[in-house]
C-alpha cells in the first residue's frame, strides 16, 4: 500500500464550506439555467482551491430564491468534476421523503463521489413547501422523527422490511457514510439533535449571539463526543472593502427580505411545532425597519468586506466552537467569475489565517 500526502496542503481546525441556494434573482435579470452553471463552475473552483464542502440546499415553489429543487442531480453534476471536496445535502425534508429513496440517494452519491457525501435532515419550515407536498405543519415533527428513526436504520442496517421480507439497498450503503447533520433553529430542534445523535446545522436566519447560545445548550446535551456542529452565513470577500460591501449590498438583503417573506407566517401567528418562530417575531420587525447590510452583521448573519474584516468576523465563529462554517457567497447576483475570485481572494488572504493542522497521511493505492 503506498502512503501519500492528503491532496489538501492545508488543514484547518474549522471547515469552510460552500452553501449553496442556486438563486436566480429576478431583479438582477439572473436565470435558471445561469444560475445553475455558476453554482456548479464556482463548487468546481472550491474543490481546485481547498476548500472543504459543498452543501446543496433543497427547496420546492419558491420562485426565484432558488432553483434546488433536484439537489441529488446538482450534486452529482458536481462530483463528476471534482476530486476532493465534500458534496452535503443541507438539507433533505424528511417529511417529503420515503425514508428508503432518502437511503438509496445518499448511497448513490457517496458511490458517485468515492465516499464525499455528506447530509442534513430537518423537517422543513415553510408552509408553501410542505403544504405543496400535502404535508400539514403541525405533524411535520413527528412525522419527521419516525422517518429519521426508519432512515436510521437503513442506514446502519444496509437493508429494511416489509411485510415479513428483507430487501437490501443497492448500491450498498458504505458503513463509513458520513455522520447526519439536522438543521435546528428552535432550542427544541437542537434538544432533537442531541436525542438523535446528530450534529447541529445552525443559520442563517436566527441572529449569532442566539445561535451561540443554542451551540452550548447542544454541547451540554449531546452524548456524542465527536458531535460537530455548522453555522451559515452571508460572506463576500474583495481585496477593497468598500467595493465589497457594494457589490454585495443588494444580493444579500434581498436573500434576507425572501426568508423573511417565507418565515411571516411562523412570525405572525402561532402554530403548532413552531412555537419558537413566534418568539422571533421582533426580527421581523427590526428587518422591516432597518434592513441592511450594517444591520445583518452586526447581527452575525454576514461577513463582507476586506480579508481582515471577513477574517474577523469569522475568527468569532470559530472562537465559540463551530466546527464548519457555511458560506453563501453574495446573494445570488454575483456572477460566477465574481463568486470565484471572492473565493480565491480568501484561499489567499484569510485561510491561511486559521489555525493549519498536521498534515495527515492517506492511502493513494493499492500494494
Amino acid at each position: 500500500m503506498n502512503i501519500g500526502v492528503v491532496a489538501r496542503s492545508t488543514r484547518f481546525l474549522v471547515k469552510f464550506d460552500l452553501f449553496m441556494e442556486f438563486a436566480s434573482p429576478a431583479f438582477a435579470e439572473v436565470s435558471a439555467t445561469t444560475a445553475i452553471s455558476a453554482g456548479i463552475e464556482t463548487a468546481i473552483a472550491a474543490d481546485r482551491l481547498g476548500y472543504d464542502a459543498v452543501w446543496s440546499a433543497e427547496h420546492h415553489f419558491v420562485g426565484d430564491y432558488s432553483n434546488a429543487a433536484a439537489p441529488d442531480m446538482l450534486l452529482a453534476a458536481i462530483a463528476q468534476a471534482t476530486t476532493n471536496i465534500g458534496l452535503g445535502f443541507a438539507i433533505l425534508p424528511l417529511p417529503l421523503y420515503e425514508p428508503v429513496r432518502v437511503g438509496e440517494k445518499l448511497a448513490t452519491l457517496d458511490h458517485l463521489s468515492g465516499g464525499r457525501a455528506l447530509w442534513g435532515v430537518g423537517r422543513g419550515v415553510t408552509k408553501t413547501e410542505l403544504g405543496g407536498f400535502g404535508i400539514e405543519m403541525a405533524e411535520s415533527r413527528q412525522v419527521f422523527i419516525d422517518r429519521y428513526k426508519t432512515l436510521r436504520s437503513i442506514l446502519d442496517d444496509g437493508s429494511f422490511e416489509r411485510d415479513g421480507e428483507t430487501y437490501y439497498v443497492n448500491p450498498a450503503i458504505n458503513p463509513d457514510l458520513a455522520p447526519g447533520w439536522l438543521a435546528a433553529v428552535s432550542p427544541d430542534s437542537v434538544d432533537v439533535a442531541a436525542e438523535l445523535g446528530l450534529n447541529l446545522m445552525t443559520g442563517p436566519f436566527k441572529p449569532w449571539p442566539m445561535v451561540k447560545s443554542d451551540i452550548r445548550r447542544y454541547r451540554g446535551l449531546t452524548k456524542e463526543k465527536d458531535a460537530q456542529t455548522s453555522f451559515t452565513m452571508a460572506v463576500h470577500c474583495d481585496t477593497d472593502h468598500e467595493r465589497a460591501r457594494q457589490r454585495a449590498e443588494e444580493g444579500i438583503v434581498w436573500v434576507y427580505e425572501r426568508i423573511l417573506e417565507f418565515a411571516r407566517p411562523l412570525l405572525n401567528r402561532q402554530i403548532e411545532g413552531y412555537e419558537h418562530y413566534r418568539k422571533l417575531g421582533w426580527i421581523a420587525q427590526l428587518f422591516q425597519k432597518a434592513i441592511s447590510l450594517k444591520t445583518l452583521e452586526a447581527m452575525g448573519l454576514a461577513a463582507v468586506g476586506d480579508p481582515d474584516h471577513v477574517a474577523k468576523k469569522l475568527r468569532a465563529v470559530e472562537e465559540a466552537g463551530v466546527d464548519r462554517i457555511g458560506m453563501a457567497i453574495g446573494g445570488g447576483d454575483l456572477s460566477a467569475d465574481e463568486m470565484i475570485t471572492c473565493l480565491d481572494t480568501m484561499a489567499k488572504h484569510v485561510l491561511p489565517r486559521f489555525r493549519p493542522a498536521e498534515i495527515i497521511p492517506m492511502t493513494s493505492g493499492a500494494a
